[in-house]
């Protein structure tokens, strides 16, 4: 039997985790929708969404993605965070959000620094409307 090596392996690894978390995402948006507003809306967006997205992206794809290197870990999980969020511009502004955070994740080696600015800028991004 073939054994893959550590970078293959990696990828592999870092890509399972973000298509399983859209996977999981799309699911529950389905099953569980948020009402337009309120609450709820509030919850889901500053406080489940980055949570959940930091310990996907910045811990589960960064860390899987480390034997790339440190550089590479920070951008691929940063390309899938931001393939994840639909337009264009959305994209691209997560994109520089996900390299920030990525950045964060790997200079302090703990995630709660970015899911505390996860969703200070999710709180913003809401209330611009």
């Amino acid at each position: 039997m073939h054994k893959l090596n550590p970078r293959t392996t990696a990828l592999l690894s870092a890509f399972g985790w973000a298509v399983g978390y859209l996977l999981v995402g799309k699911t529950l948006a389905v099953l569980l929708p948020a009402p337009p507003g309120g609450a709820a809306r509030l919850f889901r967006v500053c406080l489940l969404a980055p949570l959940a997205e930091e310990g996907v992206f910045r811990g589960a794809v960064q860390r899987r993605a480390q034997p790339l290197g440190r550089e590479q870990a920070i951008l691929l999980q940063a390309v899938l965070f931001a393939l994840q969020h639909g337009s264009a511009a959305a994209m691209a502004y997560a994109l520089v959000c996900g390299l920030g955070l990525g950045w964060l994740a790997d200079r302090t080696g703990h995630l709660w620094p970015g899911m505390l600015l996860h969703s200070a800028n999710n709180l913003l991004v809401l209330a611009m409307g």
